[in-house]
């Protein structure tokens, strides 16, 4: 019994423990059931979103498209401002370690020249996108490629290029990294040629690199629109040319020129010296960037006699014949005296302009009450912006009749006590050369879309009405005069007639006290031909040396830039009409209305 009991145990024992087993595996099964559950639960249900913005962070990857930043061209199409492809470096953050990150860092910097610790910090952004460097080398480019690291990778970005390198560069302005325009017609019209950035959604494999084929959706770059220009790329060339001439010749501190189409508006040429490259603009100054043209006010001088005798003539109080006694070169008002260059006594109307008499034209402009030369002052558009489409115009500067001091009605007929711009003086020839209406000057002819869809065009506008036509023709026969036999003689042109007015008016002290005795402002303003104006035109030396009168150093520029300008337009001077063929068009005449005279002529005043 005894051994069998203790059999009978033994067989029991087993039998035991296996339940003991049982349990227990019963028991670790079902923990691990429950929390496979969970974690089911939890990662389908409960925590579905997180994790799902988590895989899209990871696997998505989101790039930039920038877009094509709209082209500026000439009037005849030629690109002024235009883009290049080039390579630029961007990474992805959010695939690299923060080892990793420093690596990439170093090598980055090692490569492209740029900062470990700038380099660094934008590689530890949360993001799927940044920029390492815009606007590589392909040397540089392929340095990257070949690291054939997943967080860094290269695009075709979009930077500014400047065909004509300095040609129209204070017009053109310039742009920063980002294409964004930071002055001249590139801010002004930053809105139509900056266009809209797109967006491309592709997804990328485990080691960041992108997969094509699943692209998810891209959002394409709207592209900017084309801004055409009135300016013509030849007549800016020889316009530049001559200024820059004559910049170097008399030394100038700064110098500036306006071509203009006088019955439109139209601005065909636009120069300023200083000058600068457009595509280095890292080594221009502000004074060089200056549109001095529009920025720069100055007392034109003599040029402005063109308002006083006009406005005179159309007031009829005088007429062409009407005589000056010109106090043989000295005049004295009050305690000063007011000097001739040359010391004259008689004089016609319109020998004063020829000869440029300062007693004559002030004794013209005595015949008007203030108020009634100022509203020519006024309607001559000075004292007030022009409106070009330009930015950073200045309205100049002139004072109401009843701010005028004893001294101002025999300063402003002459060009003192008056501050103008080259755009308003040319502005205002212009208006003797259309027949007497100001026209508003515009630099932009139209906006178009890439396709060549006209958004917006600008048309000629006349802004006022200021002298009769038969004034206008006579103040142009006056200054065709002034050329022919008076002060600027050097803008004559062999077999075309030309009309203009020169300039030189000393710069007046810092401080307002007084005028200088060895600076100077030179210019001559004119129009080409006399007979039928085709172009008029402003050139402005400041502080030339050592020669300083205008007809010396300003009229040779504008000899220059007619002679070349009217043959390229297609004018044929008047002796070469004589000899062409009969079966060839002549060019159209103007047909200006008759002259009618103001007052009886030899009266002497």
């Amino acid at each position: 019994m005894g051994e069998g009991g203790s059999g009978e145990a033994g067989r029991l024992m087993p039998a035991s423990v296996s339940l003991r087993r049982f349990w227990f595996l019963n028991l670790v099964i079902g923990i691990v059931f429950c929390v496979l559950t969970y974690q089911f639960v939890q990662l389908t249900v409960l925590r579905q979103p997180a994790l799902k913005a988590v895989a899209q962070r990871q696997h998505t990857l989101t790039i930039d498209l920038p877009p094509f930043r709209g082209a500026i061209l000439d009037a005849r199409g030629k690109e002024l401002a235009t883009n290049l492809k080039v390579p630029s470096v961007y990474a992805v953050p959010r695939l690299l370690t923060e080892e990793n990150r420093k690596t990439v860092a170093r090598e980055v910097s090692n490569l492209l020249g740029v900062d470990y610790d700038f380099a660094l910090e934008r590689l530890s952004r949360d993001k799927s996108f940044v920029w390492i460097r815009r606007r590589v080398t392909h040397e540089e480019a392929k340095k990257i490629r070949e690291l054939k690291l997943p967080s860094l990778g290269i695009i075709e970005d979009y930077q500014r290029f400047y065909p004509q390198g300095d040609l129209l560069a204070q017009v053109l302005g310039f742009t920063n990294i980002d294409n964004e325009g930071l002055e001249g017609l590139e801010l002004k019209y930053d809105h139509a040629l900056h266009g809209r950035p797109g967006k491309r959604y592709t997804k990328r494999d485990a080691l960041g690199r992108e997969i094509k084929a699943f692209e998810i959706k891209t959002i394409p770059a709207v592209h900017g629109h084309k801004v055409v220009l009135t300016i013509d790329q030849y007549l800016q060339y020889l316009t530049e040319t001559a200024l820059e001439k004559a910049y170097r010749e008399w030394n100038a501190k700064g110098a500036m020129a306006v071509l203009m189409d006088p019955a439109s508006g139209r601005i065909l040429a636009i120069a300023n010296r200083p000058g600068f490259d457009l595509n280095h603009i890292a080594s221009a100054n502000a004074d060089s960037r200056r549109n001095r043209a529009i920025t720069d006010t100055y007392e034109p001088g003599s040029v402005f006699k063109i308002v006083t005798a006009s406005a005179a003539l159309n007031e009829g109080v005088a007429n062409t014949e009407t005589n000056f006694f010109c106090e043989n070169g000295e005049y004295r008002y009050g305690s000063r005296t007011l000097h001739d260059v040359h010391p004259y006594g008689d004089l016609s109307f319109a020998d004063v302009i020829v000869k440029s008499s300062n007693i004559g034209a002030v004794k013209i402009a005595a015949l008007m009450k203030p108020d009634v030369f100022q509203s020519y002052i006024d309607g001559y558009g000075f004292g007030k912006k022009t409106q070009i489409d330009l930015p950073g115009e200045v309205s100049g500067f002139t004072r109401p009749p009843a701010q005028w001091s004893k001294t101002t009605p025999y300063n402003i007929p002459m060009g003192h006590e008056i501050m103008v711009t080259a755009i308003q003086m040319t502005a205002a020839m212009a208006t003797l050369a259309n027949g007497g209406d100001r026209v508003k000057p515009y630099i932009v002819s139209h906006i178009e879309d890439q396709s060549g869809f006209v958004m917006r065009r600008n048309l000629p506008q006349v802004v006022k009405h200021v002298v009769r036509p038969e004034v206008a023709k006579q103040m142009r026969e006056m200054l065709t005069r002034v050329v022919e036999e008076g002060t600027g003689k050097r803008a004559r042109i062999e077999g075309t007639q030309v009309g203009g007015k020169t300039g030189t008016a000393q710069k007046v002290l810092p401080g307002g006290k007084g005028y200088s005795h060895d600076s100077f402002i030179s210019s001559f303003v004119g129009f080409a031909p006399s007979e039928n104006p085709q172009l008029a035109m402003a050139v402005v030396l400041d502080d030339p040396h050592p020669s300083y009168y205008g007809g010396t150093v300003a009229a040779p520029v504008f000899k220059e830039v007619m002679e070349r300008g009217l043959l390229y337009l297609g004018y044929i001077p008047e002796e070469a009409r004589r000899l062409e063929p009969s079966n060839r068009k002549p060019v159209p005449q103007a047909n200006p209305p008759m002259f009618v005279p103001a007052q009886a002529a030899g009266t002497r005043i």
